[in-house]
């Protein structure tokens, strides 16, 4: 959530720079118009309130002295009226400042390129050779169906489209993949956390997957929670309401779970296959910084995603989205990692590492006392480490062979 006393004192500015992201700026004037509206009601209410106090005294005063208070007194009753209907304005006032504030994305990272598409980002790193092939290299689905380690008939069956299951040395792989990419971040000193995969909806409210992004989300009724959608969720949750002591800072954790999603996808080759499913499993990485630092947690994160395509010799490029394909509600900042794909001929994102500075801190009350003993909100970061099943396909791509079958990665031998 934005600050809203940055939003009344500095409206234009941050007007500009949330246009860049192609928002409807009139948003920021209908919050200030609230605001004043809020603060001239306060105002009122506690002038009432004020007299209200005063003439009680003088009433009780009268009362003794034996003398007429019933004018005084009904006019009290009228205030009392008055009072309870500013009372009720404030909640209503509050209730819709509330509901526009956690509609409104963070602001862009000064440093974020300018533009309204993919086009526009900015490449900062490619790694690895692109093999060349002597064949027209297949696309894993039709690996995965000749080797029979992807079943997309059954997965169907059981749980609808867009829903996969795997199998033999599929299910193994995957099992591997999990374990080398959360070793790999326990070694660059993270903390590995196994949460619950459902959360409340204050917890995704925390994260910014809510109110904005409900009908992408699977939600259990009965009991209004929700299948979590990344392990980001919970991880930045892990300290909602606290407040963390700076001598611990950096806090660096790292989660496996299974994600959640609703989103419909992309239609022709990009939407087959394990590159975009309603269910997936996705090593999390989360760190909890001071702002000072926000930006050097960031590219370690980055770096800790890059090494995992590295182990696995995978060719990737590394992006910085342009303010225009920044779609993270909470992010200031964003890195893509796209990983190569033989049969698509083009890159596709594996990894997403962002930066949300305070935005998340700020809706789930994460704040640490700095060196002064003021209270701050923390910096939140994020990257995936990475997309377990994009990553599997893009293995069954890069290490294919001319019948079908494909080798494995030497370092998921062991």
């Amino acid at each position: 959530m934005l600050d809203l006393k940055e939003i009344v004192e500095h409206k234009e500015e941050v007007k500009r720079a949330l246009s860049k992201r192609a928002l409807d700026v009139s948003t920021i004037d209908y919050i200030v118009e609230l605001y004043g509206k809020r603060r001239d009601t306060l105002t009122e209410l506690e002038n009432l309130r004020h007299m209200r106090n005063e003439k009680s005294s003088e009433i009780g005063k009268l009362v003794l002295a034996g003398l007429d208070s019933i004018s005084l007194k009904e006019e009290m009753k009228e205030v009392s009226k008055r009072i309870k209907l500013l009372e009720d304005e404030i909640v209503e006032t509050e209730e819709e400042l509330n509901k526009a504030l956690s509609n409104l994305p963070n602001i862009p990272d000064e440093s974020v390129p300018v533009g309204v598409d993919e086009t526009s980002n900015v490449e900062v790193k490619r790694w690895g050779e692109v093999k060349k092939f002597s064949f027209e290299p297949k696309p894993h689905w039709e690996i995965g169906e000749i080797n029979e380690i992807i079943d997309f008939e059954r997965g169907a069956n059981l749980a609808g489209a867009k829903f996969v299951s795997l199998r033999g040395i599929g299910a193994t792989l995957s099992r591997k993949l999990i374990n080398f990419m959360v070793e790999t971040a326990l070694r660059g000193g993270y903390c590995e956390i196994s949460p619950p995969f459902l959360a409340k909806r204050e917890v995704l409210y925390g994260s910014g997957q809510l109110p904005k992004f409900e009908d992408d989300l699977y939600r259990i009724t009965e009991d209004d929670l929700f299948l979590i959608p990344t392990g980001e969720v919970p991880l930045v949750n892990l300290h909602r309401n606290e407040i963390i002591e700076k001598s611990i800072l950096p806090l660096k954790y790292v989660s496996y779970t299974p994600c959640f999603r609703r989103e419909a996808g992309a239609a022709g080759k990009e939407g087959r296959g394990l590159i975009r499913v309603h269910q997936f499993d996705k090593v999390e990485i989360v760190q909890f910084a001071e702002p000072e630092k926000s930006d050097e947690a960031l590219s370690q994160i980055v770096a800790q995603a890059e090494s995992v395509l590295q182990a696995l010799n995978l060719p990737y490029r590394t992006m910085l989205l342009c303010t225009g394909d920044m779609t993270g509600f909470s992010t200031s900042k964003t890195f893509d990692i796209e990983v190569w794909f033989p049969s698509l001929n083009r890159y596709v994102e594996i990894s997403s590492c962002s930066n949300c500075k305070d935005f998340q801190a700020r809706r789930a009350n994460i704040k640490y006392r700095d060196d002064s003993g003021k209270l701050r909100f923390v910096h939140t970061l994020n990257g995936s480490q990475v997309a377990v099943g994009r990553c599997l396909a893009a293995i069954m791509e890069n290490y294919q062979n001319e019948d079908g079958t494909f080798e494995i990665p030497t370092i998921l031998q062991v």
